[in-house]
């Protein structure tokens, strides 16, 4: 599964209908850079729970600085492993 199209596919679905959203071109841009804002980051941990199988409770306490450590993060405490960007998004859209 292609990591970076999984985070602009679903920082697509995240943002707003009426905000512009230019995707990201490597998985170590900060987060800062990314063009998301604070509530965007919630509705990111909430989808990546369910697609990674993670307990809110677990990744709550995570901080991010990269996509590329937000994968890292949840691959490691994964309970679910989608194998393409349409398993992984099946149940968000």
């Amino acid at each position: 599964m292609d990591k970076l199209d999984l985070f602009n596919r679903l920082a697509l679905i995240v943002r707003p209908a009426f905000t512009d959203y230019k995707p990201i071109e490597t998985l170590d841009i900060p987060l800062t850079e990314s063009g998301l804002d604070s509530m965007d980051a919630i509705a990111f941990s909430i989808y990546f729970d369910d697609i990674y199988g993670v307990e809110k409770e677990v990744s709550q306490e995570w901080a991010f600085e990269t996509p590329k450590d937000m994968f890292d993060q949840y691959e490691k405490h994964a309970t679910k492993r989608p194998l393409t960007i349409e398993e992984a998004l099946e149940n968000i859209q």
